[in-house]
Order: structure tokens, then C-alpha cells, then sequence
């Protein structure tokens, strides 16, 4: 196997004692079973057999891929498992599916520095290694969402799979693309804890951030700043558009490397240094006056007054 994957591997699941490495074929045309195979931690020749079975597959047009987190049990032939076989994940990650001399820049200055950042054929995947492997599945899961909105990337869960590196990219347009590093530093290691910033979900924002009133924002101001921050040149992906911060202050280079995204869903805005940012918040910071628009909260519907006939007036 390519000595790329050794390394990758080895970064990826150092820490790890126990459990199950899940590796998975599935064919691009998604009309085919998915075989898995489980390796146990610590029996390396187990995976050099493993490896070189889907390296096989792999040359027959077959997408190769490796499970992030270990599985507490050997699943089978035909299960990669879900949350409840999930026993702990080595590693947080991210796949963004844009060219990496597109993403490389954003990444110089991304706090924490990325441990691990490898071209998937499409796009790029990065990883933030972790010292000690986490059970924390639900925390995890926060954070890869929240990794994901500030980097412009698909939603990711902690029973992911990703393209394995050292594997070609299958899928008819990615042309057969290897999947290699573009930088390993498995020193950087991080706890789950640095990530608290990123801990973030989008249909949980109104929940955990209090309101200064009640009721449904006013559609009319989330028109406004999303006509204000596409005109400043924010790019849509998906609900979100990803940009600058609206306090650079608060940045070091003043965010060079947009850290920031305003959810056209929620009317919220996040961060990855500043947090979420309230709708009334963005609203000052982006000049926008309420007033205006009517208020921040959608006003109610006007009440038409009941006129008498004039022969019911006393």
C-alpha cells in the first residue's frame, strides 16, 4: 500500500488502544452492497491484508475509504455502524469540497492549525488531531458542524467515513484523482476543549443564545443583510454565506482569511472567534436600520377597524 497511508493511519489512530479500524468499498454508481472489514488496534498484519484487499477494489473503480472514529465491535461483512458503535474518535475533520489552492490560504491562518490537510481528488479534507481520542460523540458532533460552517464545508458526523489517502478518487468527474497529503504534522495535537468556540449547530442557536425580545424576525431584515453581505462579496454555500468578520477588530490581520458565515435560515451569524452573532448585532454592524424595516421582529398583522352600519350608531 502506499506508504502515504501508513503515515496517514498511523497519525490518525496513534492514540487509540482499542477497538475497531472500519474500512469500507463503495462503488460510484451507488448501486452496489458496501463491504466493510474491522481490524483490530494493534494487529498490523490484519491490516496489511485489509489494505491491500481494497487497494485491489480500489483499482476496479471502487471509492476506498476509512471510518474516523473505531468501532467498539467487529459489525461484519455489510455494517460500517452508526452513532450508538461508535467507541471513540482520534481525530475532528472537515471536507470542503473546493480546490485546495482555493482553501490553502484560508487555512494559514485557521486556528488551531490543522494537523493534517489531504486533497480528496474534488476537494480538500483537513483534520485536527486529537492527544487523547474522545467519547464526547454528541460535543464532537457540535464541533464538526461547526468546523464546517466556518470553513464552507458539508456537515459532517462523527461516524464519517472519508476517502482514504494513498486511494484514487472514482468518481467519474474527479478524472481518477489520487488522494495524498498536502501536509501531516501529527505533533499537533489538540483536546476537544480547543474546539469550544466551533461547538455550534445551527437549528440550536435560537436555543442557546437568548433574545433580547420574542417573537419571528421580521423576513424583511433578513432580506436586508443578506442583500448587504452578498453585495459585499460574501459566497453562498448552501443557507450560508461565508465572508469576512463584521468585527475584524477582533481578528489578528483583521480576518484575512474569511473566518465568518451569516446563516440565511436562522437570520444568525457565526464565528469561529467572536461565537454566534445576533441578528440586532449584525444589524449595527453592517449599518442596517431597523426602523426602517419595521423593527427587528416581524410585526404583527395590521387590524382592520370594524365600521358600524350607520343605523347601529347610538
Amino acid at each position: 500500500m502506499n506508504a502515504e497511508t501508513l503515515d496517514f493511519l498511523k497519525a490518525l489512530f496513534a492514540p487509540c488502544e482499542q477497538g475497531f479500524l472500519t474500512f469500507t468499498a463503495i462503488h460510484p454508481d451507488g448501486q452496489h452492497p458496501t463491504p466493510s472489514r474491522h481490524v483490530p488496534v494493534g494487529d498490523p498484519a490484519r491490516l496489511a491484508r485489509t489494505l491491500d484487499r481494497l487497494r485491489a477494489a480500489n483499482e476496479l473503480g471502487w471509492g476506498a475509504y476509512v471510518a474516523v472514529a473505531t468501532r467498539k465491535t467487529d459489525l461484519g461483512r455489510w455494517r460500517r455502524g452508526g452513532q450508538d458503535d461508535l467507541l471513540a474518535l482520534p481525530a475532528l475533520f472537515a471536507d470542503i469540497d473546493r480546490p485546495p489552492e482555493e482553501v490553502l490560504p484560508e487555512l494559514r491562518d485557521f486556528q488551531p492549525a490543522p494537523s493534517c490537510i489531504v486533497a480528496s481528488g474534488r476537494g480538500v479534507h483537513v483534520y485536527w488531531l486529537l492527544a487523547t481520542p474522545t467519547q464526547d460523540m454528541h460535543q464532537a458532533k457540535r464541533v464538526l458542524h461547526g468546523l464546517a460552517a466556518a470553513l464552507g464545508g458539508d456537515v459532517m458526523s462523527p461516524a464519517q467515513s472519508m476517502r482514504l489517502v494513498g486511494t484514487r478518487n472514482t468518481k467519474t468527474h474527479a478524472g481518477g484523482a489520487l488522494c495524498h497529503l498536502l501536509e501531516l504534522h501529527p505533533e499537533r495535537r489538540y483536546s476537544l476543549d480547543d474546539f469550544a468556540p466551533y461547538a455550534f449547530s445551527p437549528r440550536q442557536t435560537c436555543s442557546h443564545f437568548p433574545r433580547q425580545t420574542t417573537g419571528e424576525l421580521n423576513p424583511r431584515v433578513v432580506d436586508a443583510l443578506t442583500d448587504c453581505f452578498l453585495a459585499h462579496g460574501y459566497k453562498p454555500r448552501g443557507s450560508w454565506l461565508n465572508g469576512p468578520c463584521v468585527y475584524p477588530e477582533r481578528h489578528q490581520h483583521g480576518d484575512a482569511h474569511p473566518s465568518f458565515g451569516y446563516n440565511t435560515t436562522s437570520g444568525f451569524g457565526y464565528c469561529h472567534v467572536c461565537g454566534t452573532l445576533l441578528t440586532k448585532d449584525l444589524c449595527g454592524a453592517m449599518g442596517i436600520d431597523l426602523a426602517s424595516l419595521g423593527g427587528l421582529i416581524k410585526p404583527a398583522r395590521d387590524t382592520i377597524p370594524v365600521q358600524l352600519h350607520p343605523s347601529a350608531r347610538h
